[in-house]
């Protein structure tokens, strides 16, 4: 473990002594009726507090709630297990009133969960999904509510493994727009490429449908097949795609010693990722020590992930300053600085992005980029410039909820916009995918292997 990734033990280290210390003084006699009182004059006013919150705050959410208990028995009916369910929105809308990036009104979000309620019912769909949909659509794409199963699938993704067809699609205006097949997965064996639309499922459209809708629609068991129909660019005809969901592990982190450039590719941030960005630093220096020219860190297509894995990925690379800042209702409630310690000793980082690449790919790059540490090549980034923070409900399910908006190394929000590359790059339609790669290690001014610099030259 390197000395960058120590700071996580410092404050546990500090606890403990605190610990130890409270132990000490409660071993001396004259302390403890003292500390005694003290102990019980806290835990009165902490229980007076907790008492205290629910009907000072979320009156809004209790009468919020009786309003949705009324039309859910109206349009559905009473399940038998109508207190879980009505404790699952509840705390849903006391999540959102609080948590969410902008104010709410409480009201408009149960008419929104009402509409839910009354949609054409799905048999895939229950009740409680289809009114959690609305809601979190409500609010922004990023937002949305997992069912328990979904929300379990949500969690393995994180740790690198899940069940599907094996691409990373996100909602382009109202089209499910595939970023990018994962390799080795039934997507890419189909022929499924970046930019293709998925407009059917079996025949059934996916218009109308929101985006946790839509992922809902898409998973199933490992083993079973469907049929995806899929618009592509400048290809008249639908294309019919036959697939099945099987089991992918996510490969986060490819690296290689590229000539004198050590080059690392970043498909996502889950994990795992830090860890493979350690391996890769640590091969490295093992390689080449002190022939390190400098690092490729390519992102292109990444669609983001977890921030806490960006800010340790950003943090190899810069000795101090502003990983990230967010910013809710107006004021700064997170951000992560940098501590001391570049694994690679100032050497120059060439970063690669395209338009798909989003969210935590963009706040590594932005940090990098805003405090002068990289220069970006290839295209304008996604810009997306939202934090988005788990919650877990009360049925076993979760939500996705906007928390914040980001800035990067103490430059402007990225949202919307994207980060604009120092040296731009466009790949070419049909050209080897290391030549883009050859492009960006020129700029660096370090030297490729052979084999990457002819893929370059053949174009």
């Amino acid at each position: 473990m390197n000395k960058k990734r120590n700071k996580r033990f410092v404050l546990l280290s500090q606890m403990h002594t605190v610990i130890s210390f409270v132990k000490t003084l409660l071993t001396l006699k004259i302390f403890v009726p003292m500390f005694r009182k003290f102990l019980i004059f806290a835990n009165l006013i902490a229980l007076l507090t907790a008492c205290a919150l629910p009907f000072t705050k979320d009156r809004a959410v209790v009468n919020a709630v009786e309003r949705y208990e009324e039309a859910y028995f109206r349009i559905v009916g009473k399940p038998d297990n109508w207190a879980e369910e009505r404790d699952t929105m509840a705390s849903a809308l006391q999540r959102i009133n609080t948590r969410y990036v902008d104010e709410v009104d409480t009201e408009a979000l149960v008419d929104e969960a009402i509409r839910g309620l009354e949609k054409k019912p799905d048999p895939d769909i229950t009740a409680t999904t289809r009114a959690m949909n609305a809601v979190m659509a409500s609010l922004d794409k990023n937002s949305g509510y997992m069912s328990p199963q979904a929300y379990k699938r949500y969690q393995e993704n994180l740790d690198g493994r899940f069940v599907g067809f094996g691409f990373r699609i996100e909602m382009r205006g109202d089209e499910l727009t595939v970023v990018t097949p994962l390799k080795g997965s039934s997507a890419e064996k189909a022929g499924i490429l970046p930019d293709d639309v998925i407009t059917h499922l079996d025949g059934e459209p996916f218009k109308g449908y929101s985006f946790p809708e839509a992922i809902a629609k898409l998973r199933g068991p490992e083993g079973s097949h469907a049929v995806l129909t899929i618009k592509r660019a400048g290809v008249e005809t639908p294309i019919k795609l036959g697939l099945e969901r099987r089991a992918v592990e996510l490969e986060v982190v490819n690296y290689k010693v590229d000539g004198d450039v050590g080059y690392i590719r970043i498909h996502s941030f889950n994990r795992k990722t830090i860890d493979a960005v350690d391996d890769a630093l640590d091969h490295f220096d093992r390689r080449l020590g002190s022939r390190l020219c400098g690092i490729i860190l390519d992102m292109r297509n990444n669609p983001g992930g977890l921030v806490t894995a960006a800010v340790d990925v950003a943090d190899q690379f810069l000795e101090e300053g502003n990983i990230f800042s967010a910013i809710n209702r107006g004021r700064s409630f997170s951000e992560e600085d940098a501590d001391s310690g570049d694994r690679i000793g100032g050497r120059p980082i060439m970063v690669m992005l395209n338009k798909g690449s989003a969210s935590a790919a963009e706040i590594v790059a932005g940090a990098l980029q805003n405090q002068n540490r990289a220069r970006i090549f290839g295209q304008q980034s996604y810009g997306k410039g939202t934090m988005q923070t788990l919650y877990d409900l009360d049925n076993g399910g979760g939500i996705r909820l906007t928390t914040g908006r980001f800035t990067a190394g103490g430059g402007i929000s990225f949202n919307g916009i994207g980060l604009t590359p120092d040296i731009p790059d466009t790949s070419i339609d049909g050209e080897n995918d290391l030549a883009p790669v050859a492009r960006a290690g020129k700029a660096l001014a370090c030297t490729l292997s052979v084999q990457t610099a002819a893929a370059a030259n053949a174009q």
